[in-house]
């Protein structure tokens, strides 16, 4: 392979991440465009309900977080991770 076919097979390469990137990022600001349009329609009963709901998912955002920095789901995680990692008990031949 000439080094002009490595070069062109790079710069595809790069392309292709890039498209997926802009594709990710419009997908997103479409997203959030569309929950502000929801918010702009809402009535205030709605818009409540929204905030509310919006204020648990942070709570529970920040729990996790919490649980995490004082390691109570670290024994948790450990024991998936070893779960994951073990071979089936019928490769083991046990």
């Amino acid at each position: 392979m000439s080094w002009w076919n490595r070069l062109k097979a790079i710069f595809k390469s790069e392309a292709s991440d890039v498209k997926e990137g802009l594709g990710k990022v419009g997908k997103s600001l479409d997203e959030e465009l569309a929950r502000k349009e929801r918010e702009l329609a809402a009535t205030p009963e709605e818009r409540i309900d929204m905030i509310l709901e919006e204020q648990q998912a942070e709570d529970a955002r920040f729990q996790e977080l919490q649980d995490k920095v004082l390691g109570e789901t670290a024994e948790a995680d450990a024991v998936d991770e070893v779960a994951a990692k073990e071979p089936p008990a019928h490769e083991t031949g046990v």
